[in-house]
């Protein structure tokens, strides 16, 4: 039952992130871009119309990886500037892809200003139809896509994360929130990042501070 209510929250979370209209003109995929995949499935687009136009493409290759590539309007031609393999969830659960708008974190009382790239990936089974982990990335004023949000409902943390730090909070009950801030560095740019290199939980990212190297503490 505590997963369900997990999963519901996570859904509950991807509906927020997802409410305000999508910062893209409804369109299909350019036959330029769609010609390059032949036979591989194409599972998932999402596309930005706006300064610098964006199209995202998420496959899944046949031995069963997904990968997305990330295309921009370059002189009237649609020029491929990265894929990736690490910045997707893999494994049987489907992924989808999303560009919206804005995000609101109420427990942090953040808003994060669009256009955003959420990525999800539900369950399998009976939580086919759930949620299980999504990551948000926030474009920033020189076409990076940062790394700024997570939600794992097994590990039931949120975690927001900023330049030189990661936040976790979750629910205790109705009227309070467990917090925990480790100042730590992520990956954060979409072309680099491996998702599963973010921590799931505060004592995983506390393994990721480094070391103090032997003589340097404030004693000496």
């Amino acid at each position: 039952m505590k997963k369900r209510a997990w999963a519901a929250a996570a859904a509950a979370l991807v509906i927020l992130l997802c409410r305000a209209p999508a910062a893209r003109a409804g369109g299909q995929l350019p036959l330029d871009i769609r010609a390059q995949f032949g036979a591989i499935e194409i599972v998932d687009t999402a596309q930005w119309d706006g300064n610098g136009s964006t199209w995202f493409v998420l496959v899944r290759t046949p031995d069963h990886v997904n990968r997305l590539l990330c295309y921009t309007l370059e002189n009237g031609a649609w020029t491929q500037q990265f894929q990736t393999a690490a910045a997707l969830p893999q494994g049987d659960g489907r992924v989808r892809i999303v560009i919206t708008d804005r995000s609101q974190d109420f427990t942090l009382n953040r808003v994060t200003g669009g256009p955003i790239l959420l990525i999800m990936q539900y369950g399998t089974g009976e939580y086919e139809s759930s949620v299980i982990q999504h990551h948000a990335f926030a474009r920033s004023e020189n076409g990076e896509w940062l790394l700024f949000s997570a939600f794992f409902t097994e590990e039931q943390w949120s975690v927001a994360i900023d330049e030189n730090e990661v936040i976790y909070h979750k629910p205790v009950d109705r009227d309070q929130n467990e917090f925990h801030t480790v100042p730590v560095r992520l990956e954060r740019n979409l072309r680099h990042a491996d998702l599963t290199a973010v921590p799931r939980t505060p004592e995983a990212a506390e393994a990721k501070i480094p070391e103090e190297p032997a003589g340097t503490g404030s004693g000496q």
